[in-house]
C-alpha cells in the first residue's frame, strides 16, 4: 500500500529551492546590516531586533522538523511502514467480508492497553519502567486516533507488533500518519458488541477515556449511516434485467459486491467513473474484472472497498458461449 501522494499546499512551498531562496535573501540582509548606513530611530531598532531574534528561533525549529521529517522517510521506514498499512487494510476488508474479528482476543488485549496501559511500580527495573512509559506514550496516540483508527489498529496489530522493543518509532510515527481516516465507518455487529461488553466490565468499566470514545464510536456510525442514507436518497432508483450480450463475452456473473459510500471515494479515487455513481459492483469472471455500468476494477479492489452480496446469479443461457 503507498502512502497517499496529494500534493497539498505546502509541497508548493517547502522546497529546497524555495529555502535556497530564503538564504539569499536573509544573507543580502545580513550585509545591509554589517556594511549598510542603515538611519533607523530606536523603536525600529528595536524592532529589527525583534524580529532577527524570532527568525532565528524559526530556523532552528525549521531545522528540527526537517530533521524528523527525514527520519520518518527513511527506506526501510516506509518499506516496513507499507506492509503494516496493507496489513491493517487485509484486516478490515476481512473483516467487513466477514462481520468477524480476525482475532478476538488480539482485538480485547489492544483495547485495554489503549485505555488502560501498565503503570510504573517501585519494584521495576529501569528498562521495565523505560517499556512502560514508552508503551503508555504509544497508547495515548493511538487512542487519540480518529475511533475508527483506534478501531483498526486494535484489530489489525498484535500488541508484540506495536510494541517499543520491536517496532522503531519512526516506524509507528508513520503507520500512526496513514493509517487515520477521516470517513466514518459502520463496523460489524460484533466489534461494538465487544466494545460494549468491555464497557460494563473491569478494567475499563470505570475508565472516562473509553467512555468518551465509545460516545466516539458511536456518533460516527451514525454519521456513517446518515451519509449512506443520504447517498441513498439521491440516487434515483433503477431496474436491472440480464444484460444483452452476446457471443464468448457472455459469461456467468458469479458473485457481488455492495461499495458503501463512505468507502465509495477511495474506490473511485484509483478508478474514475465515467458517468454519475453507482454503488454495485459485479465480478465477472471472464477477464477476472468487476464491472459496473460506471467503472470496471480488479477482483481485488472489489473485495478490499466492497462487501460480498446476496444478490442473485445470473446464468449464462446462450449455447454460443458454451
Amino acid at each position: 500500500m503507498e502512502p497517499p501522494h496529494v500534493k497539498s499546499p505546502y509541497q508548493a512551498t517547502i522546497s529546497a529551492s524555495r529555502c535556497q531562496g530564503l538564504i539569499v535573501e536573509i544573507n543580502s540582509m545580513i550585509e545591509i546590516a554589517k556594511h549598510g548606513r542603515l538611519q533607523l530611530d530606536f523603536d525600529q531598532y528595536s524592532s529589527l531586533e525583534a524580529a532577527s531574534q524570532e527568525l532565528a528561533k524559526i530556523a532552528s525549529s525549521f531545522a528540527g522538523e526537517v530533521k524528523e521529517l527525514v527520519k520518518r522517510r527513511k527506506h526501510t521506514v516506509i518499506l516496513e511502514g507499507q506492509k503494516l498499512l496493507s496489513h491493517a487494510e487485509s484486516m478490515k476488508s476481512e473483516l467487513w467480508a466477514t462481520g468477524k474479528l480476525r482475532n478476538k482476543t488480539t482485538f480485547i488485549r489492544n483495547i485495554q492497553l489503549f485505555f488502560r496501559p501498565p503503570e510504573e511500580s517501585k519494584l521495576d527495573n529501569p528498562p521495565v519502567r523505560q517499556r512502560k512509559k514508552l508503551t503508555r506514550e504509544r497508547s495515548e496516540r493511538i487512542r487519540n486516533l480518529t475511533p475508527d483508527g483506534t478501531i483498526t489498529w486494535a484489530a489489525a496489530f498484535i500488541p508484540s507488533v506495536w510494541d517499543s522493543n520491536h517496532l522503531s518509532k519512526s516506524t509507528f510515527d508513520f503507520v500512526v500518519e496513514f493509517l487515520d481516516s477521516d470517513h466514518p465507518h459502520r463496523w460489524p455487529a460484533q466489534v461494538y458488541e465487544v466494545l460494549d461488553t468491555l464497557a460494563a466490565e473491569q478494567p475499563l468499566q470505570d475508565s472516562p477515556e473509553f467512555k468518551n470514545f465509545l460516545i466516539s464510536v458511536n456518533r460516527s456510525a451514525e454519521d456513517a449511516r446518515r451519509e449512506d442514507q443520504s447517498v441513498i436518497q439521491q440516487t434515483e432508483p433503477r431496474s436491472y434485467g440480464v444484460p444483452e450480450v452476446h457471443g464468448p463475452a457472455q459469461e456467468v456473473i458469479e458473485m457481488a459486491f455492495l461499495v458503501p459510500p463512505s468507502r465509495l471515494d477511495g474506490l473511485l479515487k484509483l478508478y474514475p467513473p465515467s458517468t454519475s455513481r453507482h454503488s454495485i459492483i459485479l465480478t465477472i469472471p471472464i477477464e477476472d474484472r468487476v464491472a459496473t455500468v460506471v467503472i470496471s476494477i480488479p477482483r481485488e479492489d472489489a473485495v478490499r472497498f466492497g462487501y460480498e452480496s446476496t444478490l442473485p446469479v445470473i446464468f449464462n443461457s446462450n449455447p454460443l458461449s458454451a
